[in-house]
Order: C-alpha cells, then structure tokens, then sequence
C-alpha cells in the first residue's frame, strides 16, 4: 500500500470515528481525540504533496490610465 493511499485510509478511519461517537448515546472522548488526530494528521499529509499552484501570466494589467 502507498503511503498516499495509506493517508486516505486514515482520513476515512479519522471521519468514521469522529461521527460515530457524535450519535452514541454516552460519547468516548478519547475515541473522539484519537479521530481527530488521525484526521488532521492524515490532512497535513495529503495536502503537503500538493505543491504549489503554477503561475499564470494574466493578459490583464493593473496600470491606471491618465
């Protein structure tokens, strides 16, 4: 398994229990720090292997006329 794929594995895992907990009647909070570590963790990496945007040369320019 990649390491992507790994990363939305955790995301899912991370929403699963974050909701599941939401409508238990007596709510683990521990279950619910633990989902949403795995969430955010999962987040950071999945968007640090985005890069940045490329640079688009716009045609418009924002001199003022006289």
């Amino acid at each position: 398994m990649s390491n992507r794929s790994f990363y939305f594995v955790c995301l899912v895992l991370g929403v699963f229990m974050v909701l599941i907990q939401e409508f238990v009647d007596v709510p683990d909070l521990l279950i619910q720090i633990g989902g949403l570590c795995l969430l955010m963790f999962a987040l950071y990496n999945i968007t640090k292997g985005i890069g940045d945007r490329p640079h688009n040369d716009s045609f418009i320019e924002n001199d003022e006329e006289e």
